[in-house]
């Protein structure tokens, strides 16, 4: 199933399921009383009462990123350790946005075809070679597709369709942030990966690690293979205009130094050293040689 095109879910409404099956981990669920309890007929207008697919969508798109699984008329939360309560929502997005990412979902990104998450992916991936100092409305985003993914690959059709419910994915997800008031008839984004970063640091490394920064570069982009420089931008043969470490992740990590869980250091006797895109300075780039993951890094 594509995840930007119908009948596919939103995060939302798959956050409403997985937080019902939450409040009895490891318990079976029966669907129709599920449905009943999330979608009763009562709120709905008589003639579309029975028409209405948000629930059934929403268990058909946790089934196929594997999130639930289904035994007969009953469901069951899978891997319900990593969402700890009804109100952790970031360990939902964080099961979800790994699910996306996993490898075999989005294997031959670069050829035709959509199966799977892999429009969501080159999306993302095209999305995340824009600058995090701007913000990008929905005719940028389409052009951008056109033009940056490889032809044979296909028109994306970025639709009205597709528009809105990347708007969706890429906010859930933590690849995307958009200004508090959005204009009516135009979808605005800002390619901001700051919460993604974030996350994806908590679970590599524990507080107080020490790293080298090239290594702790090159872990971030196996953990989120859609920015640039990561296996999936990489296939799509997408181009990142910066010296070194991409506009997005470096907005990320100066993020996280502002923020307090991360720190930089920059040793003269370091062997390696990245370079960021720091817009602030004369040369446009920071020198840094290591990273600290800082106390703490929660949320």
């Amino acid at each position: 199933m594509t995840l930007l095109n119908e009948p596919a879910s939103f995060p939302t409404a798959m956050w409403v399921v997985a937080r019902y099956l939450a409040a009895s981990p490891g318990q079976r669920q029966s669907r129709g009383v599920a449905r009943a309890v999330l979608r009763p007929a009562s709120l709905l207008p008589a003639d579309k009462a029975d028409g209405d697919k948000t629930f059934d969508n929403a268990v058909r798109t946790l089934l196929d990123l594997d999130m639930v699984a289904q035994d007969g008329d009953d469901i069951v939360l899978r891997d319900e350790g990593r969402i700890e309560s009804t109100d952790d929502y970031q360990g939902f997005t964080d099961l979800l946005r790994s699910r996306v990412l996993e490898p075999h979902r989005s294997e031959g990104v670069a050829q035709p075809g959509d199966q799977g998450p892999k429009d969501l992916v080159r999306a993302l991936a095209c999305f995340l070679t824009l600058d995090a100092f701007g913000a990008f409305d929905e005719n940028a985003l389409e052009n951008l597709l056109r033009e940056a993914l490889p032809k044979h690959i296909g028109d994306p059709n970025f639709n009205d369709v597709r528009r809105n419910r990347f708007g969706y994915w890429s906010r859930a997800l933590g690849f995307a942030a958009g200004p508090l008031l959005q204009t009516p008839s135009k979808l605005t984004l800002q390619p901001d990966c700051t919460v993604a970063v974030r996350r994806a640091a908590r679970a590599l490394w524990p507080g107080g690690a020490r790293l080298a920064a090239r290594d702790a570069i090159a872990g971030l982009l196996e953990a989120l293979p859609v920015l640039p420089g990561g296996r999936y931008s990489l296939a799509l043969d997408l181009r990142n205009t910066s010296p070194d470490v991409s506009s997005t992740l470096s907005f990320a990590l100066f993020c996280g130094e502002e923020q307090g869980w991360l720190k930089f250091d920059r040793r003269s006797d370091a062997d390696d050293e990245v370079l960021l895109v720091d817009p602030d300075r004369a040369a446009g780039t920071n020198r840094i040689t290591h990273l600290e993951i800082m106390e703490p890094i929660d949320g």
